[in-house]
């Protein structure tokens, strides 16, 4: 199987500026997880101006102001939880399937729609769209303070399935998630 590199596909919209036009059939969680993306919101474990109890990260979590997001944390379930709609300040990925299926549960790799989500013990992205399915995914996430890319973005990345799990090439191995009330 070849293999490709990860690749980080940027955002051209500055915050405040117009989304870009969505794909045929992706829905509003998408566009809001896209919304918070070009925003390059910073990652913090904590709402807006809150203490931040990340160890890593500032002591306070300080990033642009809007209404909409300051409730919730900028880390990856936060971004999941507000692309979601769900109550401020989100939920974690241990709220999420595999773990916990009150909100989520876990669907086939190869099924995964705009929309969808996949989480592991440790991270959670947004499920964007196919690129070339099932080779090549697109999601959004947001990746941690330390990361080369500390803030909201989208990615690109080599994928392979197998039942509910996907492996992202780069990130991990993931299980499928899709909301049960998702808008």
């Amino acid at each position: 199987m070849k293999l490709f590199a990860l690749a980080v596909v940027g955002c051209a919209v500055a915050p405040g500026r117009p989304l870009p036009p969505e794909e045929p059939g992706s829905p509003i969680s998408v566009a809001r997880a896209r919304e918070w993306s070009a925003a390059k919101l910073g990652y913090c474990q904590a709402p807006n101006h809150q203490r931040d109890g990340d160890a890593d990260c500032s002591t306070t979590c300080d990033r642009e102001d809007n209404p909409a997001w300051d409730a919730y944390r900028s880390d990856c379930s936060g971004l999941v939880a507000y692309a979601w709609q769900l109550p401020a300040p989100g939920v974690t990925t241990q709220d999420l399937a595999p773990f916990h299926v009150v909100l989520t549960h876990p669907i086939a790799a190869i099924a995964l729609a705009p929309g969808d989500a996949v989480n592991n013990r440790g991270h959670t992205m947004l499920f964007a769209a196919w690129s070339s399915r099932p080779y090549v995914a697109r999601f959004v996430e947001e990746p941690g303070c330390h990361s080369p890319t500390p803030f909201a973005h989208e990615i690109e990345a080599t994928v392979m399935t197998s039942g509910d799990q996907i492996i992202v090439f780069g990130k991990g191995r993931y299980t499928a998630i899709r909301n049960d009330a998702a808008p």
